[in-house]
């Protein structure tokens, strides 16, 4: 995800939203005699957290890799954006594919305009480039490429759109009972939910199921037509015995992290979400690792238990960062809502002039959208004010295109003397770009 984004220092706090994602996640009635010993270990779990020290807006989860042994749990069924650990997901579902004999890791795919033109971060492949579908998997993992992600997802998918709607099956059949996925790479959609729960439980089943794939999460670069890059996965280099999974950030979901650490042939998995910067994220890991390593797998809840119950307290909608440079932003309850942000933009844009009022662009948009709906089937509206000269202005925009509807767009509004400028990403997410 964007790396200047947000602003470290803000804030989580929990909105009056309704609560997104509840799947699966409901008190199971069918056997309530099993139900209370459960809940008594939850209660000496919960008593035993005062061991590693809480921070304020962040949820964590420590297991043992090998049972699936809770070692320590703090809002672990609170809903939470994936960011950037959507990717996880999107791996497996690559490793569930080869597996089938769908797909072969060493399967040329050709790169989408669709794909190249996502916001960062991202590798940097080009439209039309040919890669295989591992050159594309390590990119994914180890730089955290929105492109190849999205490369991912339109080769065994045909779409992302279906492919999120596979990720979303496939996570509730595994046991991810509050996740849902909406797009491949993690990139800013309020439908798409996780918690650290399920995030430990998918790390879980990648070490168990695929093994022998588990050495793309501990790369440390990649190489590919002659371009290195190196992993944005700095607890690889931070912790000792630390060997893999992923890292996220976006300004809703904060910093996130999942990690997986072996020592003395012990291995554990530990997912923080939520850190308010990336020194925070890495503490909040080594606290939670340092702390699990020194504690003995006693008798504890499983981590598939502790998706029977959710707690009070975690019953609410992700916690978003409302202040603060490129955060500034309202978090959209569907994908169709008005984006206030260039941080939250993706593909081709299209603007259709700069007003003095908000009300203005607002109706500008709307009814060019209108007007353009046979052109556009996908664009999103965006309303970014921004500051020229001491003035304010609001710049009225669909975005979300790909170049060659930008283009038409922009022709059929040309052709009705109206203003349209097309915008690439590259210049969308430049703050010094100067478009009106």
């Amino acid at each position: 995800m964007p790396k200047t984004a947000c602003n470290p220092s803000q804030t989580h706090v929990l909105t009056s939203n309704p609560i997104l994602g509840l799947e699966g996640s409901m008190l199971h009635k069918a056997r309530p005699l099993l139900i209370w010993p459960i809940l008594a270990l939850f209660l000496v779990l919960n008593l035993s957290l005062a061991a590693v020290p809480a921070v304020a807006r962040s949820v964590n989860v420590l297991v043992d890799a090998k049972d699936g042994t809770v070692l320590r749990a703090d809002g672990a069924n609170a809903l939470w954006y994936p960011a950037s650990l959507t990717k996880m997901m999107t791996a497996f579902m690559v490793f569930e594919a080869a597996k089938a004999g769908e797909i072969h890791l060493s399967d040329k795919i050709t790169v989408s305009a669709n794909a190249a033109s996502q916001s960062p971060t991202k590798f940097g492949f080009k439209t039309g480039q040919k890669i295989t579908i591992e050159q594309a998997l390590t990119a994914m993992i180890v730089v955290s490429g929105n492109d190849a992600a999205v490369a991912l997802a339109e080769a065994i998918g045909g779409s992302e759109e279906h492919f999120a709607q596979m990720m979303t099956a496939t996570a509730h059949r595994i046991g991810m009972t509050r996740s849902e996925f909406r797009n491949a790479s993690g990139l800013p959609n309020a439908g798409q939910v996780t918690t650290a729960r399920d995030m430990a439980e998918l790390a879980m089943h990648i070490l168990e199921s695929y093994p022998e794939h588990y050495h793309f999460f501990g790369k440390r670069s990649v190489t590919i037509a002659g371009r290195t890059q190196p992993s944005v996965n700095g607890i690889l280099s931070s912790y000792q015995g630390a060997d893999g999974m992923k890292t996220g950030f976006t300004c809703g979901s904060g910093y996130n992290l999942v990690a997986s650490a072996k020592r003395n042939g012990r291995r554990l998995i530990g997912v923080v979400l939520g850190g308010s910067n990336r020194g925070e994220r890495a503490a909040l890991m080594t606290q939670l690792l340092n702390a699990g390593f020194q504690q003995a797998s006693a008798e504890r809840p499983k981590l598939r238990d502790m998706a029977i119950k959710v707690a009070a307290e975690e019953q609410g909608p992700p916690p978003t960062l409302l202040k603060g440079g490129d955060c500034d932003q309202r978090v959209a309850e569907d994908g169709n809502s008005t984006i206030t942000t260039t941080a939250r933009i993706s593909g081709w844009g299209v603007v259709f002039g700069a007003f003095p009022q908000k009300g203005q662009a607002e109706k500008t948009v709307a009814t060019m959208k209108t007007r353009l709906k046979d052109t556009i089937k996908k664009g999103r509206p965006a309303i970014i004010q921004r500051t020229w000269e001491g003035l304010t202005r609001y710049s009225a925009l669909l975005v979300g295109l790909d170049q060659a509807e930008a283009g038409k767009a922009c022709k059929k509004v040309w052709a009705e003397q109206g203003y349209c400028l097309a915008l690439s990403p590259a210049v969308l997410s430049n703050p010094d770009a100067d478009w009106r």
